[in-house]
């Protein structure tokens, strides 16, 4: 899985988006989107601020989407969206948090209850993948 890139969308730069961003980057992931990154001199804007052009056009270079809900659970129209478009491409779509309609039909979808499930999942890939694979990998 390394060398992936990968979208983050959530309702806004939260602690809970960078932990996610950080833990994805130590684990060889690279970060497609940038909304989040221009937030760090401003203020933080509504989910209606980063869903626009740049935002679409930067998740199509990506090979996955990760929601991340948020502790309230609540699903802004902008994470439904960008996963209603990562599963038109054929993306690998992570959501974090509650069952949203029928996105638990796809088997391009995996949901996890929390980020700190999440975290642990991309840990655990990470560290039991052992070195020698990815040798192997290299050298086939």
């Amino acid at each position: 899985m390394r060398g992936i890139d990968v979208y983050l969308e959530a309702p806004s730069r939260t602690q809970e988006l960078l932990n996610i961003k950080w833990t994805l980057k130590a684990a060889g992931f690279r970060i497609g989107s940038t909304w989040h990154e221009d937030l760090a001199t401003t203020s933080a804007p509504s989910s209606k601020d980063h869903c626009h052009a740049k935002g679409v056009e930067e998740l199509q270079a990506c090979d996955s989407l990760v929601v991340i809900c948020g502790k309230d659970g609540r699903v802004e129209p902008s994470m439904a969206l960008m996963a209603g478009l990562a599963l038109a491409r054929r993306l690998q779509v992570v959501w974090i948090g509650p069952s949203f309609g029928g996105l638990d039909v796809f088997g391009a979808v995996r949901r996890f209850s929390t980020a700190e499930d999440y975290a642990k999942e991309i840990l655990s890939e990470r560290y039991s993948n052992p070195a020698s694979n990815d040798t192997a990998r290299v050298a086939a």
